[in-house]
């Protein structure tokens, strides 16, 4: 065991970490804080770091590679993939090095079966393979794979890549370490420093050289080059003085990353939500946390001094499930922005599992991913398969989720929604965020997945040299959002950003109804002042109603993107991708023709069909829709009911149309769920509260649902189920069922124990109706003991 301990000296290949700094607390676009709000401001110290007994540490230990002999000795399979690994080394040791290193100057993931080959026979002929392609990587001028970036300027002397090779470089180095003269370590330390380390700092780290910032470039490329440099670093910190004080650098470095909160004048999200959400995509999210926990998965193997906490980890692992869609053929994704619906992303969940947590639900997904992509189990490549167990093993598939069924990722604009977790559920996914760098100008957007396909998709991405990347995928137009005159966002925002990014203020999910409120006025102020779509399910159908106001008269549409065959058939649009289809049906401001022709009708909705690309095709073209009211206007309501077709009794849908008010009646299994939309609430009136009567219901909501038994009158004595959106009150006749001096937004459940989801203002006062004299209720999974016999009580919360 030896304890070192990071140095610093004024020479050029040491590393200064002695600063000040002071940490602001930062909101989604960060706000100038007052004095009394500062933190504390502390020096920057020197650490130690004491280095764990042993020779071969990082994922091929002699523990874990004794373990796995075992294994291979009792299990089939095992035995079968070790003999396929062995199988693609000894093809590998006959090649010329030079066609092991990808383009000369990267070390790919393609080279462990050489470093298992070696770790389980001791065969020198693999170990000097391996010493061999070290010593060609090391023998290069440069390591940038990417060579336009050579051409900048300022030059650009890193790049994605040397995050590949660095994490490569440190498994295999660890691996044959111990059988490297002094000499040789030296050589390949001081190569790997100097040529990749040192470029990496002096490009995104060190400020006497540094050309990139968070503010910038603090995305994936940020996590990814520099935790992968810091996986070799650690393989190296035994034998280069120097590798101690990069890595106490990078490590403190990183924790900035992780809690960067975003700047207003670089126009810069922050880099997580506070739920673990990572807005430029499942696709990139994986690439900058995967890499991130490889690089912590190689700290805690080497050192006994822990890694820094960073509480939003197991989130962020977990932001990866909430989006993934099992099914009984593959596992697919939510691909908002530069995202793969069919890529298998289970690195991060492996990496997860090995750093210790073993959660059964990171096994289940990579049970579930091996559909994806490829087909092939991330656990059959060599540093997984040595310590994770497959699918077949004892607990090795995992077990389905228990994680809630809806995900609300707020301050970034992101919610999933879903029935199950069991396979051919259906998800419902909501974006209305950002638009930077990987994600798209599709503020408002939604996805929806049924039976086991996409019905209602995003548009997807392209290859990003090609002109359709950024004249359509990333546009308005690759999405199902509302329009104005055929635009909603600019589409120089994919590469400026949205300033104003759109919002996810609310999201509910109670009672068998859910709802998500998103504001998409940000993004598309230049062509909306309002433009707000919410989202209600219940009872088998997805309500969304737009409420839009544009600066002048024109033409409103509802854009919508399908996967299989469409086809309008009377008053609705139907999507069928083999056997999972979804009606689609506008109410209002008017239905399909239900018959003859459109030219007939010329009060209804029109269906328009334009063209785009299909995904990850730009070559193919594909058919998207867009349903167009008769009259232009300067404000509009889009009120259309989704309805997925299953295999039990189909909702009845009846519009509703009375004084301030427009909805639909939803008819189901002997329940009726009546929804009202307070027209008067939609921003036109100030000063003046948006007082109506809906149908005998007083109240100042924005929304309104009931439901009851079919047959019944809707009042208090027969109402099972209570929606309210952004309402302070509700009465019917001389009864009072909701009481805030400031508006609410409500799910209450009647039916047994009185329970409500609440949210709105904190720490205020909220008058609530009981069916019935109780003693507790169920306050946001908040048990709350009542006293007293009164059928309506006060509480304060929320």
């Amino acid at each position: 065991m030896r304890r070192v301990r990071t140095r610093l000296t004024a020479q050029v290949t040491a590393w200064i970490v002695s600063t000040s700094v002071a940490a602001v607390a930062l909101g989604f676009l960060p706000q100038v804080l007052r004095a009394e709000e500062a933190q504390a401001v502390t020096q920057v110290n020197t650490r130690s770091f004491t280095i764990r007994p042993g020779g071969v540490h990082l994922s091929f230990s002699d523990d874990a590679i004794r373990s796995f002999k075992a294994r291979v000795a009792n299990n089939p399979e095992v035995a079968d993939q070790w003999q396929n690994i062995k199988a693609e080394a000894d093809r590998q040791v006959a090649l010329p090095t030079k066609d092991l290193i990808r383009d000369g100057r990267r070390l790919t993931d393609a080279l462990e079966p050489m470093i298992l080959a070696y770790r389980m026979t001791g065969d020198a002929r693999y170990r000097r393979k391996l010493h061999e392609i070290l010593r060609g990587f090391c023998a290069q001028s440069n390591l940038v794979t990417d060579a336009p970036l050579l051409k900048r300027d300022p030059v650009w002397n890193s790049d994605l890549g040397m995050g590949f090779s660095g994490e490569m470089f440190g498994l295999i180095y660890d691996s044959i370490r111990g059988e490297l003269t002094l000499v040789e370590r030296q050589e390949l330390a001081s190569g790997y420093i100097q040529k990749l380390v040192t470029p990496v700092f002096n490009d995104w780290i060190d400020g006497r050289q540094r050309i990139h910032t968070l503010d910038t470039m603090g995305h994936n490329w940020w996590a990814h080059i520099v935790f992968g440099t810091g996986v070799g670093l650690v393989a190296i910190s035994r034998d280069d003085p120097r590798a101690m004080a990069y890595l106490d650098r990078l490590e403190t470095a990183g924790v900035e990353w992780w809690h960067y909160k975003g700047s207003r004048i670089e126009s810069k999200v922050e880099t997580f939500d506070t739920d673990g959400g990572n807005l430029e995509s499942v696709n990139y999210a994986e690439l900058a946390v995967g890499t991130y926990l490889e690089f912590r998965l190689a700290w805690q193997e080497m050192f006994k001094e822990a890694p820094a906490d960073i509480p939003v980890v197991e989130k962020s692992v977990d932001f990866l499930t909430h989006n993934a869609y099992p099914t009984r053929a593959k596992l697919l994704h939510v691909n908002f922005g530069d995202g793969n619906i069919d890529k298998n992303y289970s690195r991060t969940a492996a990496n997860y599992w090995l750093m210790g947590k073993k959660r059964p639900v990171d096994l289940w997904y990579m049970t579930q991913s091996a559909t994806a992509g490829d087909g092939k189990d991330i656990r059959y490549r060599p540093r997984y398969l040595v310590q994770i167990p497959l699918a077949t093993e004892n607990d090795g598939a995992g077990q389905t989720p228990d994680l809630p069924l809806s995900a609300w990722y707020r301050s970034m604009g992101w919610a999933t929604l879903r029935t199950s977790w069991v396979a051919d559920a259906t998800l419902l996914a909501v974006r209305s965020g950002y638009t930077w760098n990987h994600s798209h100008a599709d503020a408002g957007s939604f996805i929806l997945f049924h039976k086991g396909k996409p019905l209602l998709i995003d548009s997807g991405n392209s290859s990003y040299g090609r002109k359709e990347y950024d004249g359509y995928y990333r546009q308005t137009q690759a999405h199902s959002v509302a329009t104005f005159n055929g635009k909603a966002e600019p589409a120089e925002d994919t590469y400026i950003a949205s300033h104003l990014p759109g919002q996810i203020p609310n999201m509910l999910d109670a009672a068998g109804l859910r709802y998500v409120f998103a504001d998409a006025t940000g993004p598309t102020s230049a062509n909306f002042a309002r433009n707000f779509r919410h989202f209600l399910w219940v009872d088998g159908v997805i309500l969304i109603y737009d409420d839009l106001k544009a600066r002048a008269p024109g033409q409103f549409a509802f854009q919508l993107h399908t996967e299989g065959e469409t086809k309008r058939q009377g008053q609705n649009l139907i999507v069928k991708n083999g056997d999972a289809s979804v009606q689609v049906r506008p109410l209002f401001p008017a239905t399909f023709p239900d018959a003859g022709l459109p030219t007939d009708y010329p009060e209804n909705m029109r269906l328009e069909e334009l063209s785009g690309y299909k995904d990850h095709a730009p070559d193919t073209r594909t058919t998207y829709y867009a349903f167009l009211p008769a009259d232009k206007a300067e404000r509009q309501k889009f009120l259309t009911a989704i309805i997925p077709q299953g295999d039990g009794n189909a909702p009845e849908i009846e519009r509703l149309n009375g004084p301030d008010m427009i909805g639909a009646r939803i008819r189901r299994d002997g329940r009726v769920t009546d929804v009202y939309i307070n027209l008067k609430a939609d921003g036109s009136i100030k000063h003046r509260n948006a007082t109506a009567t809906l149908m005998g219901w007083q109240t100042d909501a924005y929304m309104l649902s009931i439901t009851y038994k079919a047959g019944a009158e809707p009042s208090p004595s027969t109402v099972e189920r209570l929606f309210v959106a952004d309402g302070s009150y509700l009465r019917h006749g001389s009864t009072l069922m909701l009481d805030s001096l400031s508006k609410r937004f409500l799910i209450a459940d009647y039916r047994q124990t009185p329970s409500f989801r609440v949210q709105g203002q904190s720490d205020a006062e909220l008058g609530l109706w009981l069916p019935r004299v109780s003693g507790h209720v169920v306050v946001n999974d908040q048990r709350v003991a009542l006293t007293g016999k009164d059928r309506f009580v006060r509480l304060r919360c929320c």
